[in-house]
């Protein structure tokens, strides 16, 4: 196997320059530079990136290597995408091979990047005898992978190889004040920092980026295909549901039984549910089995549960009713789309509202409440959100603020005291 097929830069560190992922980034309209290139990737720890299909694993990968070679040797920089891997055996072979390559380099190992390893059963193993032996005790392994379950489970089956600091990280769609850096960078790096009263004299500007925010949502792809087109292609639509429903089939679910709980989670979008409530909606009628189903999407980045929270016992109460909502809007509108159901705004702006409090804390809980009326959401038990996308807001709608340290309603374009425009509140990050 020529080890240097997929790394080109050994010969010369500018050879990343003609990678054809890092071309077709160059050749975008908008290009999202991820947060997590500013993390540092530490010696003798092993990362694991998770995120959605199709989100840009890969691209931010060769991101990445661009900025390792800046102070690290081509050589000590590994890279394989193990879509021709099939075996652990094979995994195990192709990374002592290149180890026996840097014996003859006289170099050591410092970055071990293996893409879309979930192809590959039992691929901790390999990993594990590798760095049992030793000879990898200095270098920083970086995987990514496709199957977010199987990165999750076979993370857990490696315990005490992860180093100090090793963890698992997140490449997530873009939050809105992601995607506003994104598409017009001039005007972010001028109002990155306006305080809200600042920024109401730019709500009208944020109102119009928001409303293509609803049709694109904040994967790149999408966003660049309806930049070149004025539309999304049907074949997006078709790659992201096939990807999704190819990680359900992986795990021995059922296409027709995910068809009809999407049916269901669009039909209740926002509203409180039961398990045993979504079951009846379809053949299944297993509580237990709709349950997994949701446990799954959630798994793969596509639904977000989000749980009642007590406020007099200060803890999440798990027997009551969940709502449901989507990481991305995009991936709503896929569903729309398919089964031909069309979701209230307010509804969809609320799930939008939801995906940004769990971006803030991936593997964390999002909650919401109920005294007299609901809450939307509920942040540490002390903050309280209330979607009202609508231009008027009344004395009724800001009623749970007696209950919270601090409370907002998030409207339409309306501002005031503890009220203002999602858009804004978004943009804002506060």
């Amino acid at each position: 196997m020529n080890l240097k097929t997929l790394n080109p830069w050994w010969d010369h560190e500018k050879a990343i320059e003609h990678d054809r992922h890092l071309r077709e980034l160059q050749s975008s309209r908008y290009v999202h530079l991820p947060p997590l290139l500013d993390h540092e990737f530490k010696k003798g720890n092993l990362y694991i990136i998770r995120g959605p299909r199709q989100i840009g694993k890969t691209t931010f990968l060769k991101m990445l290597i661009r900025k390792l070679l800046e102070n690290t040797p081509g050589e000590s920089i590994f890279y394989w995408s193990c879509d021709n891997i099939s075996t652990k055996e094979d995994l195990l072979e192709l990374i002592m091979e290149y180890l026996e390559f840097l014996k003859v380099m006289a170099r050591d190992p410092q970055y071990i990047i293996l893409d879309e390893i979930t192809g590959i059963k039992d691929w901790q193993k390999a990993v594990k005898f590798v760095i049992d032996s030793g000879q990898t005790a200095e270098a920083c392994f970086i995987l990514t992978g496709s199957n977010a379950i199987d990165l999750k489970f076979g993370a857990e089956r490696l315990p005490g190889r992860r180093g100090k600091e090793g963890k698992d990280l997140f490449l997530l769609p873009l939050t809105f004040r992601e995607y506003v850096r994104s598409i017009d960078p001039e005007w972010y790096n001028v109002h990155e920092k306006d305080r809200i009263e600042e920024l109401r004299y730019q709500e009208d500007r944020l109102k119009v980026y928001f409303e293509r925010y609803l049709i694109t949502g904040g994967i790149p792809l999408v966003m660049n295909e309806y930049h070149n087109n004025g539309y999304i292609p049907t074949y997006i639509y078709d790659l992201y549901h096939s990807s999704m429903v190819g990680d359900v089939l992986k795990e021995g679910k059922n296409e027709q039984t995910m068809k009809e709980l999407m049916r269901s989670i669009l039909q209740t979008y926002s509203t409180p549910v039961s398990w045993d409530s979504l079951a009846k909606r379809s053949s299944v009628r297993s509580h237990v089995t709709i349950a997994s189903y949701i446990e799954l999407l959630a798994d793969i980045f596509v639904i977000i549960d989000c749980y009642f929270f007590d406020m007099n016992e200060r803890r999440p109460d798990y027997s009551k009713n969940k709502k449901l909502y989507f990481y991305d809007p995009f991936l709503l509108r896929i569903f729309e789309e398919r089964l031909n159901i069309e979701v209230d705004k307010e509804k969809i702006i609320e799930g939008i509202v939801g995906a940004h409090i769990k971006y803030g804390n991936v593997t964390g809980e999002v909650h919401y409440t109920k005294f007299r009326k609901e809450t939307d959401f509920v942040i540490d038990g002390s903050t309280g959100i209330e979607v009202k996308y609508q231009n008027r807001i009344s004395k009724e709608d800001l009623h749970n603020r007696r209950y919270f340290r601090d409370f907002k309603v998030l409207s339409r374009g309306t501002f005031g005291e503890g009220i203002l425009p999602v858009h804004v509140h978004l943009f804002s990050g506060r």
